[in-house]
């Protein structure tokens, strides 16, 4: 055996090994692909507590609203309750 033999089998058997490793690092659990999903599946939740807290804050203006603004409670109560105010008077029709 020459000494071109044994660095062409040392040169290859590196290569080999690398290969071997970069596919480990890619397709092993925790691997790349693994790395992705998470990277999705973080910017999916972070894109959700955007959203949730939007809605926290929508909710904070409404209570606040409920607390202080008397026009906006007579409006809720009105619309979404159906109450009437005092000394007012409702006609239900009957339909034919």
């Amino acid at each position: 055996m020459g000494k071109g033999f044994l660095q062409r089998l040392v040169f290859f058997s590196t290569i080999s090994v690398m290969v071997v490793i970069l596919f480990m690092i890619i397709y092993s659990k925790n691997g790349v692909n693994d790395w992705q999903h998470l990277s999705r599946e973080l910017s999916d939740i972070q894109e959700k507590n955007k959203e949730l807290d939007l809605a926290n804050r929508e909710l904070t203006r409404t209570i606040e609203r409920l607390k202080t603004d008397m026009g906006y409670i007579e409006h809720v109560a009105r619309h979404e309750l159906g109450m009437t105010a005092r000394n007012e008077v409702v006609f239900r029709l009957k339909e034919k």
